[in-house]
């Protein structure tokens, strides 16, 4: 899988929560909501490089780079599945059901000579052991989570434990379908009681080249005399321009037989129009992917989300990143849900109304399902509006 994976590039969308040692947020006394981060990362040769979106130029090797404080760590993307395979140890650990697939467990373990994993706390700085699980699809192999944590963490590095969790998906990307990081979720307790919580999620992920040209028939200067730069030539020229609203009704039906990474198409409804100029034609043709499909935890309904990545126009595809601002009325599929909950107090229980919403990403529409089936129907409308590059 990794040898088939190209050059490629995702959006980063990073969730951070914090807790300080001693202190219960306004949350319940679970972790405060920190930050969201977006980064450019570009996976090439088995390095990770992270950029501002819409740069020219990805160059950092490290993301703390981009941030001032809080939690921040590489290898998810990429990486850490790069040194499992090159270094760890596995022990078959036999089938096990997951979301809904029947999948096989291998236990690994990398020690801390090797390495491989480093963690930089206000504290300490110290590399540590990792040991933890792969699983994958029980027929195709296909790689679907890896679960780690940190191990032998060294007496003078005050962390009391290291996880992480990274969920991958079947993409098309390359003119090929590939198997790639689609979520993960870092979590850090310092020995002082600190804690920390990154939900990062990749989308928008496209591969990347660059094609070369030598030509002999023509003068250079008379060559670059008949085909002169368009004005609007540069990286900006990839996108839909920013706040416009964009129509989008699914070309085909969607079910729970679908799976993650299953193409979806949709068509624009009606001209949309920048500075009095027809930017997407009515019917332009919209692409992207089931992001994701899964039974909801406490039952009766699924989780979907629905991810466009790129409008195809006359002149070639333009990247799509926008934002869901409303889909159409179902009396199945609803953005959030509203659930009865027990809450004991002393002496008494009583219940209470909890609402439930999901993760919020650029050109991700995400909903519930109530049943224990369900199709979205042919023609199910949603209205975006664009973000244009996102810095």
């Amino acid at each position: 899988m990794l040898a088939r994976t190209p050059n490629y590039t995702c959006l980063e969308t990073v969730s951070r929560f914090h807790r300080e040692a001693g202190v219960r947020s306004r949350f319940g006394g679970e972790l405060s909501p920190l930050d969201v981060l977006q980064l450019e990362i570009v996976y090439a040769n088995h390095h990770e490089w992270y950029g501002l979106p819409g740069a020219a130029n990805l160059s950092e090797n490290k993301p703390d780079a981009f941030i001032a404080s809080g939690m921040f760590g590489n290898g998810a993307f990429a990486i850490k599945l790069n040194n499992i395979l090159a270094a760890a140890r596995f022990v078959y650990g036999g089938k096990e059901a997951l979301e809904g697939r029947t999948a096989v467990r291998y236990d690994y373990r990398i020690p801390r000579s090797a390495g491989e994993l480093e963690i930089s706390i206000p504290g300490g700085l110290g590399t540590v052991g990792e040991e933890g699980s792969i699983w994958a699809d029980a027929e195709s192999l296909d790689l679907l989570r890896i679960s780690s944590r940190a191990a032998e963490i060294p007496p003078y590095l005050p962390l009391a434990e290291a996880s992480a969790d990274i969920v991958y998906a079947p993409m098309r990307i390359g003119g090929g379908a590939v198997i790639l990081a689609q979520r993960a979720d870092l979590h850090l307790l310092e020995d002082a009681g600190t804690e920390n919580f990154d939900r990062i999620e990749f989308t928008h992920c496209r591969a990347y080249s660059a094609t070369s040209e030598i030509r002999f028939d023509t003068a250079p200067e008379k060559a670059a005399a008949a085909s002169p730069a368009p004005a609007s030539a540069g990286r900006d020229a990839q996108f839909v321009p920013a706040l416009l609203l964009v129509t989008i009704q699914l070309s085909t039906p969607i079910s729970d037989k679908d799976w993650v990474g299953t193409p979806i198409e949709g068509r624009v409804q009606g001209d949309v129009r920048h500075k009095e100029q027809i930017v997407i034609p009515n019917g332009s043709v919209v692409r992207g992917r089931v992001r994701r499909l899964e039974r909801y935890e406490r039952g009766g309904a699924f989780i979907v989300g629905l991810e466009f990545t790129q409008v195809d126009l006359a002149n070639g595809p333009v990247l799509f990143y926008a934002d869901l601002l409303r889909m159409d009325k179902n009396p199945r599929i609803k953005p959030s849900l509203s659930e009865r909950v027990i809450v004991p107090d002393p002496g008494r229980v009583h219940t209470r109304e909890e609402v439930v919403t999901l993760s919020e990403l650029p050109g991700v529409a995400s909903f519930f399902v109530s049943g224990k089936a369900f199709t979205v129907p042919k023609g199910f409308g949603t209205v975006w509006r664009t973000r244009g590059p996102i810095r």
